[in-house]
């Protein structure tokens, strides 16, 4: 990974914060991949912070549960199970089914008319493909509902889970030609909002992140078998390697 993806060039006053957002975003585009150690001395040159910043930021990321830390390894970046993804898809279609049909019902007419605008600068953004813009503004989508409805609890759960659901998001929009089903899904729940149909959204809403979940645990099967068939490879490499040492001896 190059260092300009993670250096800071600005001194913007929280400054945590920043160091926070450029390593989390930079988890969940896959710059680090799951297993990949932390080093903080590494952190502290590529983004040219120092190491109690550093050091707090990976903290937060723990409770996160973006990365973890392992006996002799320090912090890595975690690994999600495809347990974890459907359950995260199952928590995530309850919750935003529950926001979107109290945004549709209560949301004032100016909330609706800037929920329009960010939905359109979300099809701009699935318009170019590019995976961290897409995730961004999938994620302004929501919190704009999530600020306009004051529901504390279906607040506090979802930012809680925000950063995962990320994570696995990637999984889904990797699947080809989910992008563009996805898109048409959102739009139907866009639809509904503005008729303030809260029950139509709901329903839509959680069609849409049902198939995410099965597309993003398609995915995730399709890149462990790849892995496992990896591992197979090496040791099969291994193993006649080792054959052919004994045979000349």
């Amino acid at each position: 990974m190059t260092g300009d993806v993670l250096r800071l060039t600005e001194l913007p006053p929280l400054r945590r914060d920043q160091v926070i957002e450029r390593l989390r975003n930079a988890i969940i585009a896959g710059h680090f991949r799951p297993g990949d150690r932390l080093i903080e001395r590494e952190l502290c040159e590529r983004m040219g912070v120092s190491r109690t910043s550093i050091r707090e930021a990976l903290r937060h990321l723990e409770a996160e549960h973006l990365i973890q830390v392992e006996p002799r390894r320090g912090p890595v970046v975690s690994r999600v199970t495809r347990k974890q993804v459907a359950e995260i898809y199952e928590v995530r279609a309850l919750l935003e089914a529950a926001l979107v049909r109290r945004f549709a019902e209560t949301a004032s007419e100016n909330d609706i008319t800037e929920l329009r605008r960010i939905y359109g600068d979300l099809r701009s953004a699935r318009a170019t493909g590019e995976v961290p813009r897409i995730v961004a503004q999938t994620t302004r989508f929501t919190e704009h509902m999530m600020g306009a409805i004051e529901h504390e609890l279906i607040g506090d759960m979802l930012r809680k889970l925000a950063a995962r659901i990320s994570v696995v998001r990637t999984l889904a929009i990797a699947v080809p030609g989910r992008l563009e089903e996805s898109g048409r899904e959102l739009a139907v729940v866009m639809d509904a909002i503005e008729r303030r149909d809260g029950e139509l959204a709901a329903r839509s809403l959680t069609t849409y992140v049902q198939n995410a979940g099965e597309a993003a645990l398609r995915r995730f099967d399709e890149n462990e078998q790849a892995e496992s068939g990896g591992r197979s490879s090496s040791r099969s490499a291994l193993l006649s390697t080792s054959k052919s040492g004994v045979a000349r001896k």
